[in-house]
């Protein structure tokens, strides 16, 4: 084995791959790569002049919407008839029930300020990063540079200290699974299982995370964390009927619902996703994200790990959910992933090194095929 990859053995599962194996992995990455700068979705064109799109504060779109909203509940308004208010005056859909953005974002904000809040969520973002550098320099078998993860991670992170995004529930969603996600271990399950819900009481989607992790303590046949899991989801689901009433209570008939979530708009709507809601917005060419992205998902692949296994998950889980059902207005959802996808590149150049040495060493050194 050439000495590229040798330090890379105890955590890379791509040292020692066959050659035909890292042929299709080198052959996928370029594919996607391609597909990325290929396809271009149109830019959304924002019309200043419409009396459709909500301005607030300087601030235009959902951001001023949400804010119109929390501005009213500061008044005095209740939640509901506020929202459904707002979204017939610009001509947001109010069917079915989960174009309504769950309340305790908003309820939590008219009580504390927006100030405030910006400031929490700055910590939970402050808090995400330490968790996370912890996990990166104590995890074992790990390089001394997997700690700068941390540092493509913050880069993304800046948003949680601004105002107009912690308005925009997906952002705080987005830092509480990373906390989870650095707070998980199968024997002290706790700390994560709360981070999620929390979460779930601030975003619907991310229910899949809540899954992924109750699916893996029944694997495990830990029974006492599986039910703990169940329970979040009841109370979860109940939650959802008491929101669906809610919203049932303020529709009229007249008003317009949603265009649908089976977009089927394929790896440059994710792309684009990530783009949209990274740091890459500031200036760099959607090409960089199609480079970058495929790339970050390669490292997440190659760190053998069970922390490694389960943010592959969540990437490549979110990742689907954006090709098949989301829309390309949908593309705060990136905002889930963002915090944590670009950890990966961290570990991209050592898993690019696997992938060549496996192409390069001599036929008479590959590995055998394993027996079934």
């Amino acid at each position: 084995m050439t000495g590229s990859a040798a330090p890379a053995a105890g955590w890379n599962r791509l040292v020692g791959l066959r050659r035909a194996v890292a042929l299709l992995l080198l052959a996928l990455l370029a594919t996607l790569i391609v597909l990325g700068t290929a396809e271009r979705h149109a830019p959304r064109d924002l019309d200043m002049r419409s009396p459709l799109l909500a301005k607030e504060a300087g601030m235009i779109g959902d951001h001023a919407l949400y804010l119109k909203v929390l501005r009213k509940m500061e008044a005095g308004a209740p939640y509901y008839r506020t929202v459904a208010e707002e979204h017939r005056i610009y001509g947001y859909p109010l069917r079915p029930f989960i174009v309504v953005r769950l309340p305790t974002l908003e309820v939590a904000l008219s009580k504390i300020g927006l100030p405030a809040g910006t400031v929490i969520a700055s910590i939970l973002g402050l808090v995400a990063l330490v968790l996370w550098r912890r996990r990166l320099v104590g995890e074992p078998g790990l390089p001394a540079y997997a700690r700068f993860g941390v540092l493509l991670m913050a880069i993304n992170l800046g948003q949680v200290m601004s105002g107009q995004w912690v308005l925009i529930h997906e952002v705080l969603a987005g830092v509480l699974i990373a906390i989870a996600l650095a707070l998980y271990r199968p024997e002290k399950p706790w700390g994560a299982m709360a981070a999620v819900a929390l979460a779930l009481t601030i975003r619907e989607t991310v229910l899949p995370v809540a899954m992924l992790l109750g699916l893996v303590a029944l694997i495990d046949r830990n029974w006492k964390v599986a039910a703990a899991w169940v329970g979040i989801g009841v109370v979860f689901a109940g939650g959802l009927a008491l929101h669906a009433a809610a919203v049932a209570e303020v529709v009229r008939p007249d008003d317009i619902g949603g265009a649908g979530w089976l977009g089927m708009n394929g790896w440059n709507n994710y792309i684009g996703f990530i783009h949209n809601t990274s740091a890459l917005r500031f200036g760099a060419p959607q090409w960089v994200a199609a480079i970058l992205t495929p790339l970050a998902l390669l490292g997440w692949l190659a760190w053998r790990s069970r922390l490694g296994t389960l943010g592959l998950a969540v990437q490549l889980g979110y990742a689907a959910a954006f090709m098949l059902f989301a829309r390309p207005d949908n593309d705060y959802w990136g905002m889930l992933v963002v915090p944590t996808l670009f950890i990966g590149l961290v570990f991209a150049p050592a898993a690019l090194a696997a992938l060549i040495d496996a192409l390069r060493r001599p036929a008479s050194l590959e590995p055998a095929p394993r027996s079934a």
